[in-house]
Protein backbone atom coordinates (compact mmCIF):
# COMPACT_ATOMS: atom_id res chain seq x y z
CA UNK A 1 0.00 0.00 0.00
CA UNK A 2 2.61 2.22 0.34
CA UNK A 3 4.10 1.85 -3.24
CA UNK A 4 0.71 2.84 -3.97
CA UNK A 5 0.04 6.22 -1.99
CA UNK A 6 3.76 6.72 -3.63
CA UNK A 7 2.83 6.03 -7.12
CA UNK A 8 -0.58 8.05 -6.78
CA UNK A 9 1.71 10.92 -5.45
CA UNK A 10 4.25 10.59 -8.25
CA UNK A 11 1.33 10.73 -10.64
CA UNK A 12 -0.09 13.47 -9.10
CA UNK A 13 3.60 15.32 -8.92
CA UNK A 14 4.05 14.57 -12.58
CA UNK A 15 0.66 16.25 -13.62
CA UNK A 16 0.86 19.49 -11.78
CA UNK A 17 4.61 19.55 -13.19
CA UNK A 18 2.90 19.36 -16.80
CA UNK A 19 0.45 21.61 -15.50
CA UNK A 20 3.56 24.19 -14.72
CA UNK A 21 5.16 23.69 -18.11
CA UNK A 22 1.64 24.67 -20.17
CA UNK A 23 1.55 28.00 -17.95
CA UNK A 24 5.60 28.69 -18.60
CA UNK A 25 5.38 27.77 -22.14
CA UNK A 26 2.06 30.25 -22.78
CA UNK A 27 3.87 32.77 -20.09
CA UNK A 28 7.11 32.10 -23.10
CA UNK A 29 4.67 32.59 -25.97
CA UNK A 30 2.98 35.77 -24.48
CA UNK A 31 6.29 37.38 -23.88
CA UNK A 32 7.89 36.73 -27.31
CA UNK A 33 4.59 38.72 -28.64
CA UNK A 34 5.06 41.66 -26.39
CA UNK A 35 9.19 41.54 -27.87
CA UNK A 36 7.59 41.10 -31.42
CA UNK A 37 5.25 43.95 -30.62
CA UNK A 38 8.19 46.35 -29.60
CA UNK A 39 10.50 45.82 -32.48
CA UNK A 40 7.66 46.17 -34.87
CA UNK A 41 6.81 49.67 -33.41
CA UNK A 42 10.36 50.29 -33.11
CA UNK A 43 11.04 49.64 -36.21
CA UNK A 44 8.32 52.02 -37.74
CA UNK A 45 9.44 54.99 -35.16
CA UNK A 46 12.45 54.53 -37.07
CA UNK A 47 11.20 54.88 -40.23
CA UNK A 48 8.78 57.24 -39.19
CA UNK A 49 11.62 59.83 -37.86
CA UNK A 50 13.70 58.89 -41.66
CA UNK A 51 10.70 60.03 -43.60
CA UNK A 52 10.35 62.93 -41.47
CA UNK A 53 13.88 63.85 -42.29
CA UNK A 54 13.56 62.87 -45.94
CA UNK A 55 11.14 65.30 -46.30
CA UNK A 56 12.95 68.09 -44.43
CA UNK A 57 15.52 67.81 -46.65
CA UNK A 58 13.07 67.82 -49.90
CA UNK A 59 11.01 70.80 -48.13
CA UNK A 60 14.65 72.79 -47.30
CA UNK A 61 15.86 71.94 -51.25
CA UNK A 62 12.71 73.08 -52.77
CA UNK A 63 12.87 76.38 -50.67
CA UNK A 64 15.96 77.16 -51.92
CA UNK A 65 15.36 76.38 -55.48
CA UNK A 66 12.12 79.09 -55.01
CA UNK A 67 14.29 81.67 -53.81
CA UNK A 68 17.10 81.46 -56.34
CA UNK A 69 14.31 81.30 -58.72
CA UNK A 70 12.85 84.37 -57.30
CA UNK A 71 16.68 86.20 -57.30
CA UNK A 72 16.76 85.13 -60.93
CA UNK A 73 13.38 86.79 -61.96
CA UNK A 74 14.03 89.55 -60.40
CA UNK A 75 17.37 90.08 -61.34
CA UNK A 76 16.34 90.15 -64.89
CA UNK A 77 13.54 92.27 -64.88
CA UNK A 78 15.77 94.71 -62.88
CA UNK A 79 18.02 94.02 -65.24
CA UNK A 80 16.58 95.99 -67.55
CA UNK A 81 15.76 98.99 -65.67
CA UNK A 82 19.91 99.81 -66.09
CA UNK A 83 19.73 102.45 -68.58
CA UNK A 84 22.31 101.90 -71.04
CA UNK A 85 23.59 105.68 -71.08
CA UNK A 86 24.35 105.52 -67.60
CA UNK A 87 26.15 102.18 -67.67
CA UNK A 88 27.26 101.50 -71.37
CA UNK A 89 29.16 98.17 -70.91
CA UNK A 90 26.46 96.62 -68.29
CA UNK A 91 25.39 94.32 -71.00
CA UNK A 92 28.92 92.78 -71.37
CA UNK A 93 28.85 91.82 -68.09
CA UNK A 94 25.50 90.45 -67.61
CA UNK A 95 26.45 86.89 -65.87
CA UNK A 96 29.07 88.83 -63.27
CA UNK A 97 26.05 91.28 -61.87
CA UNK A 98 23.56 88.08 -61.83
CA UNK A 99 25.71 86.33 -59.64
CA UNK A 100 26.56 89.82 -57.10
CA UNK A 101 22.65 90.14 -57.36
CA UNK A 102 22.10 86.43 -56.26
CA UNK A 103 24.70 87.23 -53.49
CA UNK A 104 22.66 89.93 -52.01
CA UNK A 105 23.22 92.73 -53.73
CA UNK A 106 21.15 95.14 -54.95
CA UNK A 107 20.78 95.58 -58.68
CA UNK A 108 22.77 99.56 -58.76
CA UNK A 109 25.28 97.89 -56.17
CA UNK A 110 25.79 94.75 -58.27
CA UNK A 111 26.29 96.99 -61.46
CA UNK A 112 28.65 99.24 -59.76
CA UNK A 113 30.73 96.79 -58.25
CA UNK A 114 31.25 94.98 -61.30
CA UNK A 115 31.52 97.55 -63.64
CA UNK A 116 34.22 99.39 -61.45
CA UNK A 117 36.19 96.32 -60.58
CA UNK A 118 36.34 95.75 -64.91
CA UNK A 119 37.07 99.36 -65.10
CA UNK A 120 34.79 100.14 -67.34
CA UNK A 121 32.75 102.77 -64.81
CA UNK A 122 32.28 105.89 -66.90
CA UNK A 123 33.67 108.49 -65.00
CA UNK A 124 31.12 111.48 -63.70
CA UNK A 125 33.60 114.77 -64.13
CA UNK A 126 33.09 117.05 -61.17
CA UNK A 127 33.52 120.64 -61.32
CA UNK A 128 36.30 121.79 -58.78
CA UNK A 129 35.21 123.94 -56.26
CA UNK A 130 35.73 127.43 -56.34
CA UNK A 131 37.56 129.08 -53.48
CA UNK A 132 37.34 132.39 -53.26
CA UNK A 133 40.39 134.35 -52.06
CA UNK A 134 40.57 135.29 -48.52
CA UNK A 135 42.60 138.19 -47.53
CA UNK A 136 44.06 137.01 -44.36
CA UNK A 137 42.98 135.47 -41.37
CA UNK A 138 41.26 131.71 -41.03
CA UNK A 139 38.02 133.20 -41.00
CA UNK A 140 35.75 133.62 -44.14
CA UNK A 141 34.90 137.00 -45.58
CA UNK A 142 32.51 136.32 -48.67
CA UNK A 143 30.50 138.92 -49.48
CA UNK A 144 27.19 138.50 -49.66
CA UNK A 145 25.69 139.77 -52.30
CA UNK A 146 21.84 139.77 -51.01
CA UNK A 147 21.67 143.63 -50.87
CA UNK A 148 21.13 143.89 -47.62
CA UNK A 149 23.48 144.97 -44.84
CA UNK A 150 24.18 144.16 -41.81
CA UNK A 151 23.28 146.50 -38.90
CA UNK A 152 26.76 147.06 -37.83
CA UNK A 153 27.63 148.31 -41.69
CA UNK A 154 24.32 150.68 -41.95
CA UNK A 155 25.60 153.95 -41.22
CA UNK A 156 22.88 156.72 -39.41
CA UNK A 157 21.09 157.47 -42.18
CA UNK A 158 20.86 153.90 -43.37
CA UNK A 159 19.61 152.37 -40.27
CA UNK A 160 16.54 155.77 -40.40
CA UNK A 161 15.94 155.10 -43.78
CA UNK A 162 15.05 151.06 -42.75
CA UNK A 163 12.94 152.72 -39.33
CA UNK A 164 10.89 154.93 -42.21
CA UNK A 165 10.67 151.74 -44.82
CA UNK A 166 9.62 149.01 -41.71
CA UNK A 167 7.03 151.96 -40.22
CA UNK A 168 5.13 152.60 -43.38
CA UNK A 169 4.72 148.69 -44.05
CA UNK A 170 3.71 148.53 -41.21
CA UNK A 171 6.00 146.00 -39.98
CA UNK A 172 6.56 148.16 -36.58
CA UNK A 173 5.03 151.15 -34.87
CA UNK A 174 6.73 153.55 -33.32
CA UNK A 175 4.92 155.38 -30.41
Amino acid sequence: MADELETEVTTEEVVKEELDLDALDADINQTNKIQDRIKNLSSKVKMTSEERDEFQKLNTELTDSNDTLTKERDFFKGFSTLSPEKYPNVAEHQDAIRDKVLAGYSMEDAALTVLAKEGKLPQVEVAPEVKEDVAGGSAPNAITSDGEKTLAEMTMEDKRAKLVELETKGEIGLS
